[in-house]
């Protein structure tokens, strides 16, 4: 009965998109089975490539029809499971919806498809002077380390950070407005080009909804006039939970860096060890990469600031970097760390939660801990600025029960995160491979109240099942 519900799904889907713009071959939907989760897998009955709104939104509703799954997709670089379709069903691509539709000056903002790269926003925005503001960095402007690959879409459904997000804010932050395809292939727009909107955050609330409540087809996205010049402070320390602390003290000092950045030995030394390394010292223990931005005075100001500060909070060494191409290298090797790991370890578990900045300092040692009593190694790269630790926990699938150790780990560092006061992700989304930790987040009658917001949006709960909710 399900196959012959998906074949004419998969006909009339065709008739709307294209013979090229419905994958079904058994070979074809491989691909589609992961995300950036590779502990998770998961077959689509069908996968479908709209190239507009119109188009999207005929394809949802088609899907919402015959009562089959509906599971978003952009470039597929999630990690927490959020894009694997664990109970089949239709993945909607959003690989050709990749246009930049407008850009508004005079409005500062930048109007895009789903599909869209964080990083063409600002390559297209370069020769204008302007940028898109998030850093996902690793990741944006939002960056995280995706940054190149993933898509605004996908950055719209995790609420992606990034190196940038202390001063710019995470994604929601840079929204002015969404278009959006509900389950029933209804389409809406959320606010728009003008700075404040009225009623309810509708934007706030789907921001991070992981594709369980709608689709975003298009966004109107801030943009920023870029500042006169930089610079990076380069600051090394002899002991993590030192430079944890390091952190807090520049925060407290009134200062506004444009990024914090902290790595600890073991993240340096995979970055070192191949074809992204930046020149980051090897014999330190952790390492603070900040930058400042404003006038030539300004940014020079104070960067000399927050270079005394960490002098006097514990780093051993402390460089202004004076050079813009060795300050740029410095920032891509930071931005590598995730795909710099095979070097030390051939696989590794990372996870995403968030602690109060003065609780950095504990938080790290109990991810180092995690790992070692279960006799691994943890590497740790987050973004100091807002708390959003990303703990790396090496592993060897080839030992028999050290993926599952791994696993555990990871689980044990986000519980003592939300012990610390934070959460259990802070851009990664909570996905499949986290829901069962929502519960350490939240009560039962909060997690019922979301439950009953999404029941509104979704009565028949066909969008992207099987995720968030335990």
């Amino acid at each position: 009965m399900r196959q012959s519900v998906i074949g004419v799904f998969a006909k009339k889907a065709r008739e709307i998109l294209g013979e090229e713009g419905v994958l079904q071959e058994e070979v074809d939907l491989l691909v589609y089975e992961q995300d950036g989760t590779l502990a998770l897998r998961g077959r689509a009955d069908v996968v479908v490539f709209p190239r507009t709104t119109e188009e999207m939104a005929k394809v949802v509703e088609l899907a919402y029809n015959y009562d089959i799954p509906i599971i978003g997709r952009g470039s597929g670089t999630s990690l927490s499971g959020g894009a694997v379709p664990v109970k089949g069903g239709v993945i909607v691509s959003t690989a050709r919806m990749n246009k930049v539709l407008e850009i508004d000056l005079d409005n500062e903002v930048a109007v895009v498809q789903a599909g869209v790269v964080n990083d063409w926003i600002n390559s297209y925005l370069a020769r204008m002077g302007y940028q898109y503001a998030i850093d996902l960095g690793f990741q944006y402007m939002a960056d995280p380390a995706s940054q190149r690959i993933s898509t605004i879409g996908g950055n719209i459904a995790h609420n992606s950070g990034g190196v940038k997000c202390f001063k710019y804010g995470v994604t929601v932050n840079q929204i002015r407005g969404l278009t959006v395809v509900l389950p029933t292939g209804e389409v809406r727009k959320i606010g728009g080009k003008e700075f404040e909107q009225a009623g309810y955050d509708l934007i706030g609330l789907l921001a991070g909804s992981e594709g369980t409540l709608a689709l975003v087809a298009e966004a109107v996205l801030k943009i920023v006039p870029t500042y006169e010049t930089s610079a990076t402070i380069l600051a090394k320390f002899d002991d993590l939970s030192v430079a944890g602390r390091a952190v807090s003290a520049v925060i407290a000092s009134g200062a506004m860096p444009v990024a914090m950045e902290l790595m600890d030995k073991l993240a340096v030394e995979a970055v070192e060890s191949g074809p992204y390394a930046g020149g980051l010292p090897r014999d330190a223990e952790a390492i603070l990469l900040i930058q400042v931005e404003g006038s030539p005075p300004g940014a020079k100001e104070e960067a000399a600031k927050v270079a005394e500060i960490l002098r006097r909070n514990g780093a051993v060494g402390v460089e202004v970097v004076e050079d813009p191409a060795r300050a740029a290298k410095l920032w891509a090797a930071r931005k590598q760390a995730f795909g710099a790991m095979g070097f030390v370890g051939p696989n590794y578990v990372v996870e995403d939660g968030t602690i109060p900045r003065k609780k950095l300092a504990e938080a790290l040692m109990i991810a180092r801990a995690a790992g070692a009593k279960r006799g691994l190694r943890v590497a740790n790269v987050f973004h100091a600025g807002d708390g959003n630790l990303h703990p790396l926990i090496l592993y060897d699938e080839r030992k028999p029960g050290e993926r599952e150790k791994a696993i555990e780990a990871g689980e044990e560092i986000l519980e003592a995160c939300v012990e610390l006061g934070g959460t259990i992700t802070g851009e990664h989304g909570v996905g499949y491979m986290k829901k069962k930790l929502l519960h350490k987040m939240y009560k039962r009658e909060e997690i019922e109240l979301m439950k009953a917001i999404k029941a509104i949006f979704d009565p028949k709960g066909l969008m992207n099942p099987g995720k968030i909710f335990p």
